[in-house]
């Protein structure tokens, strides 16, 4: 059986999507975030409807997240100014604490995963798409 569309660790998935556009609207696009998070989503928004089952391609998609992650750190460094990497850091934190909460208890992972595993990581994605040069032309 799978996830209803209504379910937030479905529906939460949308938060990705202003970085996406951002990214893809700019002059040059920053095709490397396009690229990293358009597979993110899709194959986390798959993840989720099959209620998070563990299989080869779940195993990808675990792989493209952590790598959404790094970018997203390797980007913060970059932050081209204070105010940015504040936000980009308070979005790095925000991201760890809900990844090592909802792993450490389980029974937080309904209501925090989408929280801090997608909504927050697409506000981040949505400032480094309007603030950064690309890491990878």
């Amino acid at each position: 059986m799978k996830r209803a569309w209504s379910d937030p660790q479905v529906y939460t998935h949308m938060a990705f999507l202003p970085g996406l556009w951002i990214a893809l609207c700019r002059d040059p696009p920053l095709f490397d975030l396009v690229l990293l998070q358009g597979a993110v989503c899709v194959l986390s928004l798959w993840w989720h409807r099959n209620h998070e089952a563990e299989c080869g391609l779940a195993s990808v998609e675990h792989g493209f997240a952590r790598a959404l992650f790094v970018y997203g750190a390797l980007q913060t460094l970059y932050s081209p100014a204070m105010w940015v990497l504040a936000a980009n850091i308070a979005c790095l934190c925000a991201t760890v604490t809900a990844y090592v909460a909802t792993n450490v208890r389980q029974d937080l992972w309904e209501t925090w995963h989408p929280i801090g595993l997608h909504v927050v990581p697409g506000v981040w994605s949505a400032i480094i798409a309007s603030y950064h040069d690309a890491l990878f032309e």
